[in-house]
């Protein structure tokens, strides 16, 4: 009886066998294509997130120049708006010369 299951076994391994190599090189391959597609989305990534500190640094040296901008043309403005009381009593002085003159 041993000799019979023993026999079965040894047929059963010589039909299985075969197949579970190509099954082995099946996953094997499958493994090859999925470490190669983490490594090209990792240097996607990568190149993506190079690309978007760079854009940030882009940004952040606009921003700062658009700041630098503003705050001359508020200075200027300044000015002009510290100069329009003089100026209104300049010529309310001109307008008093004028009537006396």
């Amino acid at each position: 009886m041993a000799s019979k299951v023993k026999g079965a076994v040894g047929s059963v391994e010589r039909i299985l066998l075969p197949r579970l190599n190509s099954i082995d090189g099946e996953l094997k391959s499958i493994n090859t294509r999925i470490d190669s597609a983490e490594k090209s989305l990792g240097t996607r990534i990568d190149a993506t997130d190079a690309k978007i500190d760079s854009m940030k640094s882009e940004l952040r040296t606009e921003m700062a120049s658009n700041k630098n901008e503003i705050k001359t043309e508020l200075r200027a403005l300044q000015e002009k708006v510290d100069i329009l009381p003089r100026l209104a009593v300049l010529e309310a002085k001109m307008k008093d010369l004028e009537r006396k003159g």
